[in-house]
């Protein structure tokens, strides 16, 4: 199975591209990752009209990127403040149900500050939240990889995941 984090903005905090280097690499032996950063679009107004506008636009960049880089089944997960929050053993879970059944690519998006249109969340197949605080979506892509690595050590029995230990 392949990994495709789909993220608006590009890892530019001191140390964030360095811990997501660092689990890409440690994760690279149980699964292919690739990151794919799409630019955010300005924010000219915070009016709800000229946000919604942005949002569409933004969406359709997403969509069309999405088109181009998702071959076979895939599975499409938008980190929303709204999804659900899982457990690391319901993550790993998870993986390996997509994994045995036929997913070819499991697809991560993370939004711009502006979250996502309508038409990206009629086209997701869930919604995920990292939990009930709000994270930077630097620090928010970070968490999602690390939580990847830990959700496939598990199933490679890598002691890296020591719960209830």
């Amino acid at each position: 199975m392949r990994l495709c984090i789909f993220a608006f903005g590009k890892l530019k905090t001191p140390g964030l591209r360095e811990a997501a280097d660092y689990y890409k690499r440690l994760s690279r032996s149980w699964i292919s990752t690739d990151e794919i950063e799409l630019k955010p679009l300005s924010v000219p107004e915070k009016t709800p009209s000229i946000r919604l506008q942005i949002q569409e636009k933004e969406g359709k960049l997403l969509l069309d990127r999405m088109k181009n880089e998702l071959r076979g089944q895939s599975v499409i997960l938008l980190l929303d403040e709204t999804g659900k929050g899982k457990s690391t053993q319901q993550w790993a879970k998870d993986i390996q149900n997509w994994e045995s059944s036929g997913v070819s690519t499991l697809a991560f998006c993370v939004g711009s500050s502006l979250g996502f249109s309508e038409e990206v969340r009629s086209r997701a197949h869930g919604l995920l939240s990292l939990g009930p605080q709000t994270l930077p979506h630097e620090l928010a892509r970070v968490v999602l990889m690390e939580q990847i690595f830990r959700a496939h050590s598990i199933l490679k029995g890598h002691p890296y995941h020591n719960e209830g230990t």
